[in-house]
């Protein structure tokens, strides 16, 4: 990995917001079904950078055989606690996604609300072990930040009960930047943006193809109101479907 700011920044970013001790929200469930419509069956299912288990615990209890993975431990004892709670099973990995050994292939890879830690090749290589993952006929489905909706709301900052957040965006290296500055100083997330057309130029090589996208929601700051679902132009994050052994995506 070329960036490193990823193995501390969830677990402060936790212990300000508390966001990965919640409990399931309707938007997982939501995700959840979702994705078990569009395969059309259960089976089994990778979650990546899985957080504190909301859609992981939601996908199990539609009868998915979920593993979740995530770098930070903490993060898998909140999955393990919710499972628990719920009365399912979760299976969890603690590990970097670049070099962690995960056995089996999965009929769906999911990453929702992460990618582009790294520089476009980490991009690459992640994508290269996702296509590794997933059984024949299997689908990834790949939260991706859009460079319109962070450029625009660059700026944009809330004070909070011990912190602040602030959006910022790096043109030049078409970065959103997320900061949360509390008494003993920042820390930032910067996570690599791309439109439909990058992704497809950054798929090149990897055995994955662009088979379709869900435009995402859109947060309002300001107003402090989430729409879940609008149009490309407006969205902050899309969802990639991605592919092994099919032909690209000539959208």
């Amino acid at each position: 990995m070329t960036q490193h700011w990823s193995h501390t920044f969830y677990a402060r970013q936790d212990q300000l917001t508390g966001w990965y001790g919640q409990d399931i929200h309707l938007f997982h469930k939501k995700q959840a079904a979702r994705v078990t419509q569009h395969l059309g069956c259960t089976g089994t299912l990778l979650e990546l950078g899985s957080g504190g288990g909301q859609f992981a615990v939601s996908a199990a209890r539609l009868g998915h055989q979920v593993t979740a993975l995530d770098l930070w431990a903490g993060a898998g004892e909140y999955t393990r606690t919710l499972a628990s709670r719920y009365g399912t099973q979760v299976d969890v990995v603690t590990g970097d996604f670049y070099s962690v050994e995960v056995p089996g292939a999965f009929d769906s890879v999911c990453y929702w609300d992460g990618f582009g830690v790294g520089s476009d090749d980490d991009q690459r290589l992640l994508l290269g072990r996702i296509a590794t993952w997933l059984a024949p006929g299997g689908v990834a489905f790949v939260d991706v930040y859009t460079p319109w909706y962070w450029a625009h709301h660059a700026g944009f900052t809330r004070a909070a009960a011990g912190y602040t957040q602030a959006y910022g965006f790096n043109a030049d290296g078409c970065r959103m930047t997320d900061t949360y500055t509390a008494e003993d100083g920042p820390v930032t997330q910067s996570l690599r943006c791309y439109s439909p057309a990058d992704l497809r130029l950054l798929l090149r090589g990897t055995e994955l193809s662009l088979v379709d996208l869900w435009p995402g929601g859109h947060y309002d700051p300001h107003a402090g109101t989430f729409r879940p679902e609008v149009s490309l132009g407006e969205c902050m994050t899309f969802t990639a479907l991605l592919q092994t052994g099919t032909a690209p995506d000539a959208r």
